[in-house]
């Protein structure tokens, strides 16, 4: 549990609620340019988009599970990093994670999955014995606790990033899955090098 109120985490995902706000819900045509101009073009990018990609989402969906992952990660990894190292973290989690992907790809790209996937591995990282959480809605609600590798390392990256895709050809084409793959590896081999 964190000691203090992780400030940096809750800024950044109300950067992320207020820029989805503007660009999907109340911008207009102001909205959709932004949106535009600061996705990455993987093809043809501009230097700013490696930033500016990371606050923006495709729909409210991929924004609720983006933000309930930095949520459920990003408060313990905030506290033990101090605010502004996080928030520095994150950003270059992110950007290394667009690196990647543009390395590939030459499709547009945005979401903040990859700097979020850098907080997951930097949490594996940090706090290697913890436990996880997890409410199960299936015929009745209960809670039940998983240790936090198995959570991470074997639902999260490999089932959601390397199984699950070879299953679903078509929603593949839609996700950034090398992005994610990056910011796995940054934000492991960042939480190591800060140990």
């Amino acid at each position: 549990r964190a000691r203090r109120v992780p400030v940096a985490n809750i800024a950044l995902i109300l950067a992320n609620v207020g820029i989805y706000l503007f660009t999907d819900v109340v911008g207009g045509d102001a909205g959709e340019w932004f949106k535009r101009v600061n996705t990455l073009a993987a093809g043809r990018p501009v230097l700013h988009q490696y930033l500016t990609y990371q606050f923006l989402h495709g729909d409210v969906g991929h924004l609720a599970g983006n933000m309930l992952f930095l949520w459920v990660f990003g408060n313990a990894v905030c506290d033990k990093m101090g605010g502004l190292c996080y928030s520095l973290f994150y950003v270059a989690g992110g950007v290394f994670a667009g690196v990647v992907f543009a390395a590939g790809s030459s499709t547009p790209m945005l979401g903040a999955s990859g700097a979020i996937a850098a907080v997951t591995t930097a949490f594996l990282v940090l706090f290697p014995r913890s436990r996880v959480t997890m409410l199960l809605l299936f015929i009745f609600i209960t809670t039940f606790e998983l240790p936090s590798i198995v959570l991470i390392v074997f639902k999260i990256i490999l089932w959601d990033n390397v199984i699950a895709p070879s299953f679903n050809r078509g929603m593949a084409d839609h996700v950034a899955y090398s992005a994610h793959l990056g910011g796995y590896a940054f934000g492991f081999a960042a939480g190591v090098i800060l140990l």
